[in-house]
């Protein structure tokens, strides 16, 4: 495995260059545009943006580490779904779907990975790498190759060069964005077609239902870019729209009546329906979404949005002003509905987790592309080159990494996560391929020991938000905790902890998890300040065959 040191200057070096010269081949598409109309140009300068993304995010890959207990959850759950693949019965993953899951165990399987940070990072990054080829084929459609690589550059810079924590990690937004993009370009493949292929139409439909079980909040962006497509198949082409629209139905079924149909058959339609979308419906604060809006526009992180604010008004004025009027089409209904029904899923819940906004990225490029294409048509060519020129100037100026600092510094070439003082005892007391619980967030200690999860959530926070959401999820987790005979108990919460402290949320806080650590469990110690306990059959158990040193332990 690769290994970096805290100032690798040449690699460093190397990757900025790269940045650069792919800058140059942005603004140079525009003026060879015969060049890059060949494939085989074409295709090489989309393989040197997915280059450069992996090139810098490389150092982010191999730092097996977690940077938000988010991927504890998903790579905890996907190591459980390997074992045990009924997603709502072993795993349950909250606002975010089982496919999320499911992704990480397919490649971990297929390539025969562990289950840790890599291998979740890998998978995160391919996605992206998917999303930025997808919707540079969606913006070609739309507009032209020049507009396609001149706008998607700023994006490929930020996303390569970016070391903020909420960005970088494994997220539940890979792979709804990954589908967006598909979506993105299946409608401007139609929107270009002279007679609508009926395979079009039904892929177009399958993704979206794909996209429901990703992540509660994107359903709405698939659903107003459906309907979307729906409005261009009628303006296509009436005669055919009845067709049309059956096709895209039967798509958008097919997933959902299968996930029905095995939930029905295992019994867990009703686990599905509250956990995934009841209970998520009520996710969220008492602040407005305008509200949240405001403020989000003072977040020093969200640069999105304050960019789409600036070419918002910009076209504003072109038209209402220069050209005086505005007429949709295919590709300007497209950005609209997709802008805006991003932003109202980003911002319904009244608060923003910053990875939320890693979905405002393409369709901020989109909205540049149609600026783009909209000065194009307004300005003479220099104009629009110098325009140009001194975006990109000012894109890498605030992306290019100076000084040459890695934060994520990988000093061994061993990838096997570091067993620490909780994950020794796990391992002592529980046997391989065993479930284990912990109470709190440390779903690290799942990876380290290999131990699955013995209930549905390796983070004991879900429903937090809501006091009437949160009692039904821990009546639930008593309830599961109930059924088996765990081996290990595991109370994560330390006391310094300011998020979820050990005051306000340990396992003793919910009488009925006391009741049953007290009654049935025995206290081993305190490693890390997470407080161990094993069932007293076990310690017996395993204490007749190894030192006597715990027998008096509290």
């Amino acid at each position: 495995m690769f290994t970096f040191d805290d100032s690798p200057v040449m690699y460093l070096t190397a990757s900025n260059l790269l940045l650069i010269f792919t800058a140059f081949l942005s603004i140079y598409s525009f003026w060879n545009v015969q060049l890059f109309q060949r494939k085989g140009a074409f295709i090489g300068v989309l393989l040197l943006f997915s280059f450069v993304l992996i090139l810098f995010r490389l150092p982010i890959i191999v730092f097996n580490q977690a940077f938000n207990p988010d991927e504890n959850m998903f790579v905890v759950g996907a190591m459980t779904l390997a074992q045990d693949s009924l997603y709502w019965e072993a795993v349950d993953g909250g606002s975010s779907g089982p496919f999320n899951f499911y992704i990480i165990t397919f490649f971990c399987k297929l390539f025969k990975q562990p289950y840790d940070y890599v291998s979740a990072r890998i998978v995160g990054v391919t996605l992206l790498v998917g999303s930025i080829v997808f919707n540079i084929l969606a913006l070609r459609n739309f507009f032209s190759t020049s507009i396609a690589f001149l706008s998607t550059f700023p994006a490929i810079a930020f996303l390569s060069t970016t070391r903020y924590l909420d960005f970088i990690h494994f997220s539940s937004e890979h792979l709804p964005i990954f589908l967006l993009s598909v979506i993105a370009y299946l409608y401007a493949k139609i929107s270009t077609q002279i007679s609508v292929k009926t395979s079009t139409v039904f892929l177009l439909g399958f993704v979206a239902g794909l996209l429901i079980f990703t992540k509660v909040q994107v359903i709405p962006i698939g659903f107003f870019l459906t309907l979307t497509t729906f409005w261009l198949l009628y303006q296509k082409d009436s005669s055919r729209f009845g067709k049309h629209l059956l096709f895209v139905s039967l798509g958008a079924s097919i997933i959902p009546l299968c996930v029905y149909l095995i939930a029905f058959r295992y019994s867990f339609v009703d686990k599905a329906w509250l956990y995934y979308i009841k209970s998520n419906l009520s996710y969220g604060n008492h602040v407005g979404m305008l509200r949240a809006i405001y403020l989000s526009l003072f977040d020093d992180i969200n640069i999105f949005l304050k960019i789409i604010v600036v070419l918002f008004t910009c076209l504003i004025v072109y038209y209402l002003f220069v050209k005086k009027h505005f007429r949709p089409n295919p590709t300007s209904a497209f950005i609209i509905v997709f802008l805006g029904s991003t932003v109202i899923s980003i911002y319904k819940t009244g608060f923003v987790f910053h990875h939320y906004l890693l979905l405002l990225i393409f369709p901020t490029v989109f909205v540049f592309a149609f600026f783009l294409h909209s000065l194009l048509g307004f300005s003479t060519k220099r104009v629009f080159s110098l325009f140009s020129v001194a975006v990109l100037f000012l894109v890498l100026s605030n992306t290019l990494i100076y000084p040459f600092v890695n934060h994520f510094v990988t000093t061994r070439s061993e990838r096997p996560l570091r067993v620490s003082k909780t994950g020794e005892e796990i391992i002592k007391y529980a046997y391989p391929n065993e479930k284990i619980v912990v109470w709190g967030d440390e779903g690290r200690l799942y990876l380290e020991t290999k131990r699955l999860q013995g209930v549905r959530w390796s983070n004991s926070h879900w429903g937090m938000y809501s006091p009437e959401t949160q009692k039904v999820y821990q009546q639930e987790y008593v309830t599961e905790f109930r059924k088996e005979s765990f081996p290990v108990f595991v109370d994560a919460h330390t006391k310094k902890q300011k998020f979820m402290p050990r005051a306000e949320c340990g396992y003793e806080t919910l009488s009925p998890l006391k009741e049953i650590i007290g009654k049935e469990y025995r206290f081993i110690g305190e490693f890390d300040e997470q407080r161990v306990y094993v069932r007293k059959e076990r310690f017996e158990e395993v204490n007749k065959t190894i030192s006597p040193q715990y027998s008096s332990a509290r």
